[in-house]
């Protein structure tokens, strides 16, 4: 028997239990909720419950029913993004193109907590910051110049690689952005310079120069963020004749930059992609010549090859993104075909291909969020001072 002054059931429920219901919800509940009143309104937006919201719901449950695919339209020579809808049986119930002008042609990286970096920096420097979820955009600051550089005109075939995540010790946002630099009619090679953006503090600094040995690939397979520390795909040249293969991480809250040798895989391989599976860091290698497949993931500093898969059967298959539990998103074919494949049972289920592309350029499995881009600074503030 229950003891105790008894609720009555018009009786409203305490705030700090309505907000703890709340912070359990998904993300397309918590948009509409936000117009059931004021009071809810305040609790879904403040910056306080959508840390925990990321922490109860986001961190625990995995609902993922959606990804971006980018795309390079051949008849137009620009980047299109679609965004695809899946359903439990992994059946394709709807896509459609995202056109906004902020977003279109721009390379995207990401999603951490549902956020994407937007990179246009080959048009007006246009850099950006997006939540698909509540359709919020930020236009980040122009790239700082790197000290003591002379005047771009000398400068022929600017490249960048870049990197997005969260710093879970100063809870910040930051991009990551390398440039390289070759001078006009020269075959000197400069040190790749690093720059680091910081959300909290709305500004970009510049970090240094990697050592010259260092060489990054700018392919949206050769890169990946995990638990705050971003990996590119490269190679490092110890001074000999060749690259060696090496993957090339930075930390994001310590601003340290590192190297690690890849697994010792069978080489040749067609393509080697950087995901995740596990919450590990995973590379895959294609082998064209005797059509397999691994898997290698990395524990505590051990490479451990956890499958070989033979692909004759398939045809020509390019590994994009990681989905789900043990299923993979494939090209597949010579229409590359988006594909699913579960390479614990090796069923392959086939999603179709749009027409009039030439090839994905990226697979982005998103989950929506709450994280809001207004009022930040302010929540950084209160945070140091009640510290």
């Amino acid at each position: 028997m229950l003891k105790g002054k008894a609720i009555k059931i018009e009786d409203p429920l305490p705030q700090d239990l309505i907000t703890e219901i709340l912070s359990w919800l998904p993300v397309k509940a918590l948009l509409q909720f936000k117009c059931v009143c004021k009071s809810w309104y305040a609790i879904i937006t403040s910056q306080a419950f959508i840390s925990r919201h990321l922490n109860n719901y986001y961190d625990n449950y995995d609902d993922s029913d959606t990804f971006l695919a980018q795309y390079f339209v051949t008849k137009l020579g620009e980047l299109a993004l679609y965004e695809f809808l899946v359903d439990e049986t992994s059946t394709i119930l709807s896509y459609e193109e995202l056109r906004d002008r902020p977003i279109y042609n721009s390379f995207i990286c990401g999603p951490c907590n549902g956020i994407f970096y937007l990179d246009r920096y080959s048009y007006r420097d246009h850099r950006a910051l997006w939540n698909p979820a509540t359709n919020e955009l930020k236009t980040l600051p122009p790239l700082i110049r790197k000290p003591n550089l002379p005047s771009l005109s000398f400068y022929a075939g600017v490249k960048e690689v870049f990197g997005f995540g969260f710093d879970r010790v100063t809870k910040d946002y930051k991009v990551i952005v390398i440039k390289s630099w070759s001078k006009t009619n020269s075959k000197i090679r400069y040190p790749l310079s690093v720059f680091v953006y910081s959300l909290s503090t709305d500004s970009w600094r510049y970090w240094g120069d990697l050592p010259q040995n260092y060489k990054l690939l700018s392919n949206n397979k050769c890169y990946i963020c995990l638990n705050g520390v971003f990996y590119w795909l490269g190679s490092d040249y110890s001074g000999g004749k060749t690259y060696d293969e090496a993957i090339i991480s930075f930390d994001l809250a310590t601003d340290l930059i590192q190297d690690m040798q890849l697994p010792n895989y069978d080489k040749p391989a067609r393509e080697t992609v950087l995901s995740v599976y596990h919450d590990s860091l995973a590379l895959l290698t294609v082998h064209d010549i005797k059509h397999f497949l691994e898997i290698w993931t990395l524990k505590e500093g051990c490479w451990t090859k956890q499958f070989t898969v033979g692909t004759s059967s398939y045809g020509r298959i390019s590994p994009i993104a990681h989905w789900k539990n043990s299923m993979f998103i494939f090209e597949c074919g010579p229409c590359k075909e988006l594909t699913l494949f579960d390479i614990i049972t090796q069923e392959i289920t086939y999603l179709g291909y749009i027409k009039d592309i030439h090839s994905c350029e990226g697979i982005f499995v998103y989950r929506g969020s709450l994280v809001s881009f207004k009022d930040r600074n302010e929540h950084w503030e209160a945070e140091a001072l009640a510290q």
